[in-house]
């Protein structure tokens, strides 16, 4: 739950300061909170001067808040506003419109949301602004885009990655840290085998009575699956996600993928990432946190016709399932297991977080009822890059010609507004779409 705090500044000289404007205000942001997911944990009587807003600032920060609203409901000047710009949260200005527009100017508020914008002040975090009455559709579409972005920057800020074991061999992309501020722990591989090795079997015995998901695969064979899929859950107490050097050494040692028990673990709400990819990982833990439902890490397939085939082994969390799953053996080295199925139509968005302040930001829908590999397969059209509109074959070249890496977190649901603006928050450079070589 997010936690949102909320500071009117008025100049009381304004016949606006005494208008109910900040009262109406207050209340329209009680009544949105159910719905649109956030907590009102902080609200404060108007600061009409330097000294009330610094005592402003100072419980705001007590409240711990994860966004703060601070709303010119008049004009002010800068000794009012500058104490909150010292809050270390994200922060929006917000003004509201002029309640009339005739006689005595009852407010300034635009010129004073012009003003405080304009103050250059160091901030540790996000500043972004709002424009619009209590009333306007435009203010909780505006808010709801807010409060999702602060949503994948308290994931990346204040989240917590495990990265075992570092890259799978040859991946040369995924052997560096994500360029984020995000926590991240290292373990060897080895922790993995040694706590497989201390899973008990009677918990192996009831986690497999829990599975209920077809497959032909012997029980004896699962199980190898569900032990390791235990194995990870105790690794991954604390962390907000997990990424894994999952080959070649854990099926030589362990006779197992990791497949399914990644599947079974974002079935949990836990990001798992394949082959060691950590800033893969980050992605996932941000589109998590953004769209409030679980991500998936895909490997670009195939271009058939104005779509793109997405897929990989067997990972995907249940949520995304178009249909039925089933556990299979892996499609080229033939042990268990791997979940298969294929990905639920519907629009989807993505992120990638690259070096040197930079990111791609892509997007498109998922269309259902075309054939898939074994494994988790989807067919994704309608496609975006940076906002822009592009064909399969410009979106393969963009890859291509950016040197993207070849995993490409997906999330659930038209957000690329969202990641555009977090992106912007994190101050990183979304690229935009690169054609050159596109057969048109």
């Amino acid at each position: 739950m997010i936690r949102v705090g909320y500071v009117p500044i008025v100049r009381p000289l304004f016949r606006g300061a005494r208008m109910g404007l900040w009262e109406a205000s207050r209340r329209t942001l009680a009544d949105l909170a159910p719905r649109l997911g956030f907590e009102l944990a902080y609200a404060s009587e108007p600061a009409t001067d330097g000294a009330q807003a610094r005592a402003c600032a100072a419980e705001a920060r007590r409240a711990d808040l994860d966004l703060l609203l601070v709303q010119h409901v008049t004009f002010a000047t800068g000794d009012v506003v500058t104490p909150l710009l010292d809050v270390p949260v994200p922060l929006a200005l917000w003004a509201l419109p002029e309640a009339t527009t005739a006689g005595p100017l009852p407010q300034n508020a635009l010129c004073g949301l012009n003003l405080s914008m304009s103050l250059r002040r160091a901030r540790p975090a996000p500043l972004v602004w709002l424009y619009g009455a209590p009333d306007d559709p435009v203010v909780p579409r505006r808010l709801d885009r807010l409060l999702r972005a602060a949503r994948g920057w308290r994931a990346l800020t204040r989240g917590r990655l495990l990265w075992i074991g570092g890259a799978a061999p040859g991946f040369f992309r995924f052997d560096q840290r994500p360029a984020l501020s995000i926590r991240v722990d290292q373990a060897p591989l080895e922790a993995v085998f040694e706590t497989l090795s201390r899973i008990p079997d009677d918990e192996v015995d009831a986690r497999l009575t829990e599975l209920a998901e077809p497959s032909d695969l012997p029980i004896e064979t699962l199980r190898r699956s569900v032990r390791l899929e235990l194995a990870l859950a105790a690794l991954a107490r604390g962390y907000d996600g997990v990424a894994l050097r999952c080959w070649p050494e854990l099926p030589d040692t362990a006779g197992t993928m990791a497949c399914a028990a990644f599947a079974w673990l974002g079935d949990r709400g836990v990001p798992m990432a394949c082959e060691g990819d950590a800033s893969g990982l980050a992605a996932m833990v941000a589109m998590a946190a953004v769209t409030a439902r679980p991500a998936v890490l895909l490997d670009l397939t195939h271009v058939q016709g104005e779509d793109l085939i997405f897929w990989h082994c067997g990972n995907a969390p249940r949520a995304w399932a178009a249909g039925e799953t089933r556990l299979i053996a892996h499609f080229n080295r033939g042990v268990p297991a791997v979940r298969h199925m294929r990905l639920r139509p519907g629009p989807a968005s993505g992120v990638r977080f690259l070096e040197e302040a930079q990111a791609v930001v892509y997007a498109g829908t998922v269309h259902a009822g075309r054939d898939g590999y074994d494994g988790v397969t989807g067919t994704v059209g309608d496609l975006r890059w940076g906002g822009t509109a592009i064909s399969a074959r410009e979106f393969v070249a963009s890859v291509l010609n950016h040197r993207i890496p070849h995993h490409f977190a997906w999330g659930m649901g038209d957000v690329e507004d969202v990641l555009t603006e977090l992106c912007a928050w994190l101050g990183l450079r979304v690229l935009p779409p690169s054609t050159e070589g596109a057969i048109r």
